[in-house]
């Protein structure tokens, strides 16, 4: 497990990374929503992924919004 949360942790600073030069890249007057359709299980009881099971942590769902500068 501690190994699986230090790769999620990684994957997440990439991102934001990434996501920070592309920011970088668009208009000042851009405004910017970001979401996702579910969320995931991380070992939560035993489970991993987002289903089959109806777990709080798979209706978590990411969601940013507002200009990038």
């Amino acid at each position: 497990m501690k190994e699986l949360r230090r790769r999620q942790i990684e994957a997440v600073v990439y991102l934001d990374r990434v996501m920070a030069d592309l920011f970088a890249l668009v208009p000042d007057n851009t405004y910017i929503t970001i979401t996702a359709d579910h969320g995931e299980l991380f070992g939560e009881r035993g489970y991993f992924g987002h289903g089959p099971i109806n777990h709080p942590k798979v209706f978590e769902v990411p969601f940013v919004e507002g200009r990038p500068r």
